[in-house]
């Protein structure tokens, strides 16, 4: 039997919160893992990249944003026949909203809750749920202690 190399990948994304909305991008073509077009913005680690590092770098690529990493939020795999992708997903607050697109994406939205339901896949969609939650919680915790 022959034996062949097993490839890991390790990914970022980014749940990058603005005014209250989530940024999401939108592929040239769908995602060979069948998640549709609609996606989070990040990408691989180059070699010896943090993983902070490879967000910013993704982020500032993809969208021309920099960001304030504020904590890793989640984390997923996709395994394919003799491939294996990790991912870490951070929530992320960008320092403005002026997106220049890349040419990996056609298009992009910051958007509500319910949009966000929308357009991503499920599997996306829940994985990144509860840290919108929780960062919603964290503004209304704020604003609460400034009164």
């Amino acid at each position: 039997m022959e034996e062949q190399a097993i490839i890991f990948h390790i990914t970022v994304k980014a749940i990058v919160i603005y005014q209250g909305k989530t940024l999401i991008m939108k592929r040239v073509r769908p995602s060979s893992d069948g998640l549709g077009y609609w996606e989070l913005p990040g990408g691989g680690l180059e070699y010896g990249e943090t993983p902070h590092e490879a967000l910013k770098r993704e982020l500032h690529e993809e969208t021309g944003l920099e960001i304030k990493i504020l904590k890793p939020v989640y984390t997923f795999t996709a395994i394919r026949p003799h491939y294996q992708t990790v991912g870490i997903g951070f929530l992320t607050i960008p320092t403005n909203d002026h997106v220049v697109l890349s040419d990996e994406h056609t298009d992009y939205k910051f958007v509500d809750e319910e949009e966000l339901k929308e357009k991503l896949d499920a599997h996306i969609y829940n994985d990144i749920v509860k840290a919108i939650e929780e960062y919603n919680d964290l503004v209304d915790y704020h604003q609460l202690k400034q009164k």
